[in-house]
């Protein structure tokens, strides 16, 4: 080994450049899949142990092992440092060449907590580099101390990149206690917060179409309050405190929360900050039935919302979903005050719809309160679920003393809350986004709006639908047949995850030659280019969580 290989300020660059983005792209990943299970070192490892090989390929493994291998013997034989340097690009460079990031539909999110994260990390590789390295060139005596320098490099740069998904992990449980004390801080300052605001806050969930009850809440009580509501995307207790403490001010007299949870306690946690004045529960379903593992835990976590109301506080409650409706019962039995909204009018409800005309242009409904009030309305909203999500917000309207008239202009202002039914058309090319996280209501209505535009094709584009648990399959499948009678043509996304759905299309009579499947989503557009005519019509349905990206082998 040649002292003037090892010598000089671009040292610490040879040694590092042929693997370093291998290294950091992982480490990248890593903190963003843990990112996307809210921090959650348990549920980050147990998605590690599914999806490792898809982190990092076995064909990575055998190239670093025999990499460090040939290295190790190479240097033994007193091979010169570039030969050595050579044997370690290679190990670098033909990984990455195959390296493809799990970063798909969006990005990691630097917030402070990724950062602690991220520095925890590094710190752990960096002891992890210097152990594995050391013991590298203890194992290999006759190297002068260049050679031991360059044969720990490249056996600490390996270990480092093969075990980055374990060292994140043990980064996020060793700053857990850390976490621990910044949240309780932010917490309490939240929650002071709402001790002092004046106005009223208006809780919204449900297993679907609670984003979007929560965007026509706000444009429409708008009329005559004003409104602040939590962004797209924030639903948690941390995104929540954070809007909190940075953007509620005493001006605003209502603020609109949007409350999800992943487990039991959640949306108590939630309300126990924002102490909610008026709570909507637009449905309940098998939406994350993964991680719940009971439909009736499902029910549980989203009454915690109904159940925070003071007592005669009033429950805005959908009658068209079953559960719901049972909740309801049990809501009044606590002193809640319900009010019951659905479509068709029937007796026991505060506010009824009923749907006069749909076109592809939108739709003309009838919504009529217990008191006898009634008012027309047309909206471009399309599909009956988003309608029923209307008439929630209309029924916080009259309950906050705004006549239906006055709200008719705002609903017929109303746009799709983006991604959710958002409809867009350009070169004689309609595009129908329904692509937030989909469910299997949302998925047939979605289909029930793909049916109302002819003229030309009508071709589905899906991941099919996952968190579903037990029953995540059968409504693949379910989704597959109810497809077969709309569609013209379907584009698959995703082979393993997509199996039911093809099944589901195949028993339905669809044509065999019709179905594309495809790996991954960026090559969707490679596929389409061939098919997709002006008039046609494309139903994107459904944009999977990258955690369940089909990435590697």
């Amino acid at each position: 080994m040649t002292t003037a290989w090892t010598a000089g300020p671009l040292w610490a660059a040879r040694l590092a450049a042929p693997y370093l983005l291998v290294v950091a792209r992982r480490h990248l990943d890593c903190l963003y899949l843990l990112q996307l299970e809210r921090y959650r070192s348990d549920r980050f490892g147990r998605w590690v142990a599914r999806h490792v090989a898809q982190l990092v390929p076995r064909q990575e493994v055998a190239i670093q092992v025999l990499t460090a291998f040939g290295a190790a013997v190479a240097a033994g034989l007193g091979t010169p440092g570039l030969i050595l340097y050579l044997l370690w690009i290679a190990g670098g460079l033909l990984p990455l060449r195959a390296q493809r990031s799990f970063q798909v539909s969006q990005r990691l999110h630097w917030t402070a907590r990724a950062v602690r994260v991220s520095l925890a990390s590094w710190l752990v590789s960096a002891v992890l580099f210097w152990a594995t390295g050391r013991l590298a060139a203890i194992l290999v005596p006759r190297l002068d101390p260049g050679g031991q320098l360059l044969l720990g490099g490249i056996v600490g740069c390996m270990f480092t990149g093969l075990f980055m998904p374990g060292t994140v992990r043990l980064a996020a449980r060793l700053m857990e206690p850390v976490e621990t004390v910044v949240a309780r801080r932010y917490l309490r300052q939240a929650a002071a917060r709402m001790q002092r605001y004046p106005g009223r806050v208006v809780g919204v969930t449900g297993s679907y179409g609670k984003t979007t009850t929560k965007h026509i809440v706000a444009d429409l009580l708008a009329v005559r309050f004003r409104v602040l509501m939590t962004p797209a995307g924030v639903n948690t207790t941390m995104g929540i405190t954070r809007v909190i403490r940075e953007d509620l001010r005493d001006e605003h007299e209502l603020f609109v929360v949007e409350a999800s949870a992943y487990g039991p306690g959640e949306i108590r946690e939630v309300c126990d900050i924002v102490r909610p004045g008026l709570a909507i529960l637009t449905a309940v379903g098998v939406q994350h039935l993964e991680r719940f593992g009971t439909p009736e835990r499902i029910a549980e976590a989203k009454y915690e919302l109904i159940a925070s109301l003071a007592p005669a506080a009033p429950a805005v409650m959908n009658a068209d979903d079953p559960t719901c409706l049972r909740l309801s019962e049990r809501a009044r039995a606590e002193g809640k005050r319900v009010l019951l909204y659905g479509l068709e009018e029937r007796p026991g409800l505060a506010l009824s719809g009923t749907i006069l005309g749909v076109s592809r242009r939108g739709t003309t409904f009838r919504a009529a309160a217990a008191s006898g009030e009634a008012a027309e309305f047309q909206t471009k909203l399309l599909g009956r679920w988003n309608i029923s999500n209307v008439l929630a917000a209309l029924a916080a309207g009259v309950e906050y003393g705004i006549p239906l008239a006055a709200m008719r202009e705002r609903v017929g202002a109303l746009t799709p809350a983006p991604r959710r039914l958002e409809i867009q058309e350009e070169g004689g090319i309609v595009r129908i986004l329904d692509v937030a996280n989909a469910n299997p209501r949302g998925a047939e209505m979605a289909l029930e709006v793909l049916g109302q535009f002819t003229g030309g094709a009508r071709i589905l584009i899906t991941p099919g639908m996952v968190e579903l648990g037990p029953v995540e399959a059968e409504e693949n499948y379910t989704l597959g047949r109810r497809a077969a009678g709309v569609c013209d043509h379907v584009v698959l996304v995703g082979p393993r995850q997509t199996a039911p759905i093809r099944r589901g299309l195949l028993d339905g009579g669809f044509p065999a030659e019709r179905i594309v499947t495809v790996r991954q989503a960026d090559e969707v557009a490679e596929r389409l280019a061939g098919l997709v005519r002006p008039g046609d019509t494309l139903l994107y349905e459904n944009r999977l969580p990258d955690t369940y990206l089909e990435v590697g082998p």
